[in-house]
């Protein structure tokens, strides 16, 4: 009895090893830290990087020009005259102010 039951332990010990080790692998292949799931945030990080990285470099672009167009060797008169009367928030006296009235707020 004692012999029958230890041949069946022995037939059966091999495949319950194997599905162990195939269980662990598997697992690790959807959520271990180099798995399925950890790749899918990665990309998401990664994809969120790009977007702010074209961001900046969109914003970086529109500065560049700014200070060309206000480099001394070729300052521009009226870009430097914009410039004054936005940060100044003033008027040029020639110029001709039309106020208009407040808009009513959407109900």
């Amino acid at each position: 009895m004692l012999r029958a039951i230890r041949n069946r332990l022995r037939a059966i010990a091999p495949p319950v090893v194997f599905l162990a080790i195939t269980y662990y692998f598997g697992w690790n292949a959807v959520h271990g830290k180099s798995g399925l799931e950890a790749q899918h945030v990665q990309q998401q990080q990664l994809d969120q990087a790009v977007a702010r990285n074209q961001a900046v470099a969109a914003e970086r672009a529109s500065w560049q020009t700014k200070i060309q167009d206000l480099n001394g060797q070729s300052i521009q008169p009226d870009m430097l005259d914009e410039q004054a009367r936005q940060v100044l928030n003033l008027a040029n006296p020639q110029d001709m102010v039309i106020e208009l009235a407040p808009r009513k707020a959407a109900e």
